[in-house]
């Protein structure tokens, strides 16, 4: 994947842009936050270097880059090698999964969804965060992702086909949040739902049918 050799290759300025706005990394996590579980064995899926992990919590994380996993790991994050749609994690291992902004870089999204539903225990949660291609700074993102080193290659989906993608990997939405309306660096708003803010975050549980 290029996408692991992209990270690979920019990890401080991939840090940097945090550093540099983290009142709109703020928001993000409290978007996460205000429905992660408040208890479980938890996995991040694509931990890139730990930021998101290290503030939520999480002790666990899977990530193919190997400079990304050694900042996590600097960190105090356990993470292993791997990509999301071939998890080295045996099935219902986990309370709680999380993907960050993972899934624009994906080449088989549904598969890794359907990773992330075998490795949740039966009354486990998954939490998917994204860049909502449909929203108005989503557009904007998609229009100028050309000039990113990080995004040129990203797929960016709105919530409905997120959603769409979680129900056919047998998952059922149970809560969404949404945040960043504008690209100030300044605390923004959490709201219910998704489909205004270019954050969003995505609830879900495994539903009666189990995926094939």
């Amino acid at each position: 994947m290029n996408e692991v050799n992209v990270f690979d290759q920019n990890i401080e300025a991939y840090e940097t842009w945090f550093e540099e706005n983290k009142d709109l990394f703020q928001s993000e996590l409290a978007a996460i936050q205000q429905i992660l579980p408040a208890s479980g064995k938890s996995v991040e899926i694509g931990a890139g270097t730990g930021l998101f992990a290290e503030l939520l919590g999480v002790k666990n994380g899977i990530e193919p880059s190997e400079n990304m996993r050694k900042k996590a790991m600097a960190r105090g994050i356990n993470v292993e090698e791997g990509f999301a749609e071939n998890l080295p994690i045996p099935d219902e291992t986990y309370d709680i999964a999380l993907m960050i902004t993972v899934d624009c870089f994906l080449d088989d999204l549904l598969q890794a969804f359907k990773e992330s539903w075998r490795i949740l225990s039966e009354d486990g949660f998954f939490l998917v965060a994204f860049i909502d291609r449909e929203t108005p700074l989503g557009k904007i993102y998609e229009q100028k992702k050309q000039t990113s080193a990080f995004y040129m290659q990203a797929q960016f989906r709105s919530a409905k086909e997120i959603k769409q993608f979680l129900a056919s990997a047998g998952f059922e939405v149970v809560d969404e949040r949404q945040t960043i309306f504008s690209l100030e660096n300044k605390l923004q708003e959490i709201k219910f739902g998704t489909g205004e803010g270019l954050f969003g975050v995505v609830k879900v549980k495994k539903s009666n049918q189990k995926t094939c």
